[in-house]
């Protein structure tokens, strides 16, 4: 939850419930009473008027008929913090909290009437999909960047890690028109962290493709202005799409025979199951989907075997001989010359 946004909750829980002290405060929103008390300052600051009694029964509170403003916020705040709600909806941190829950989609309502078309615009081209997968969450320096082209239709060029059919996974200017970003949760013992994606059509392909922002290695903004098809619904599109990513970024546990000369190559997070007599090692690998376990083997050469799972040594086979068919071609094109 962003500082902003906690404020707001703050402010709109004191407005409905009176008093409460920074402990409550604090376990309701999943910080530190400290953290609370540096807010509190903050508000006092903007001048919400907060008061605060001593002893049994105390805690802070608003004075007077204080309500709060909704035309306070930004057009840019305002629809950061519907998309917040959206986000937080679908998380536990206010599953016990219907009272706050509703108070938050009362300030929707109160929002000035030309935010609305900004925030509908918001929730027609970034979702929050929540359903948990496992893994860990990647963020991306472009993120910002992305979000404000697919706002305001701006064609993108992306330097993406592309695969076909004919050819193994290589970096690609890539050039798409953005129709939505999806933020998908995942749980990661037992914390709550995701990964965006880039739901687009694509030039190359020509059709809608799902880009994992984190992988995206460069971007330019172009100035041509793009507009979605009307019929083209990112939820509808959504829902069909990640059960395809499902099964090409489903984290997998390698493990791996790696020779004595290419211990110090293992990097990450990996565990030395057994040391050989000879030096080599047994080393479980976690990764995060099949094809970034596919480059890591890659990289120790054939000084690294795979024992399992069998889907990656198929996968680390038909790549290599994809790349021995690369560089025969480009033998046998050498000695034309």
């Amino acid at each position: 939850m962003q500082k902003i946004e906690r404020l707001l909750a703050i402010t709109l829980l004191l407005q409905a419930r009176g008093k409460m002290t920074a402990q409550r405060l604090a376990s309701i929103l999943g910080v530190s009473a400290r953290t609370i008390y540096r807010d509190i300052d903050a508000l006092s600051l903007a001048h919400v008027p907060i008061a605060m009694d001593y002893g049994p029964g105390g805690g802070y509170y608003l004075t007077g008929n204080y309500h709060f403003d909704a035309t306070l916020f930004t057009r840019e705040e305002a629809v950061s913090l519907v998309l917040g709600v959206d986000m937080a909806g679908n998380y536990s941190l206010f599953a016990d909290d219907d009272g706050l829950h509703r108070a938050l989609f009362k300030l929707e309502a109160a929002l000035p009437e030309e935010y609305r078309a900004d925030i509908k615009a918001a929730r027609e081209h970034i979702l929050f999909d929540t359903t948990a997968w496992d893994g860990d969450g990647t963020t991306s320096a472009f993120l910002e960047t992305i979000r404000h082209a697919v706002l305001t239709g701006r064609r993108l060029d992306l330097l993406y890690p592309w695969t076909t059919r004919q050819a193994m996974p290589a970096l690609r200017w890539l050039r798409v028109d953005p129709y939505g970003l999806v933020y998908k949760g995942l749980t990661s013992r037992q914390m709550r962290t995701g990964v965006w994606y880039l739901v687009a059509f694509c030039h190359a392909s020509q059709q809608v493709e799902t880009f994992r922002v984190g992988y995206i290695q460069d971007l330019r903004v172009r100035q041509e202005r793009i507009q979605p098809p009307p019929d083209f619904d990112l939820q509808t599109y959504w829902k069909e799409a990640r059960g395809h990513l499902a099964e090409a970024e489903q984290p997998l546990t390698v493990t791996l025979r790696v020779k004595a000369a290419a211990r110090y190559r293992l990097r990450g997070n990996y565990t030395v199951l057994r040391e050989e007599a000879d030096g080599s090692v047994l080393v479980r690998v976690p990764q995060e989907s099949l094809q970034e376990a596919v480059a890591y083997v890659l990289s120790l050469g054939s000084e690294a075997v795979v024992l399992s799972p069998t889907r990656l040594r198929a996968a680390v086979l038909t790549t290599a001989e994809r790349i021995a068919a690369l560089y025969r071609e480009e033998v046998k094109d050498a000695s034309n010359f």
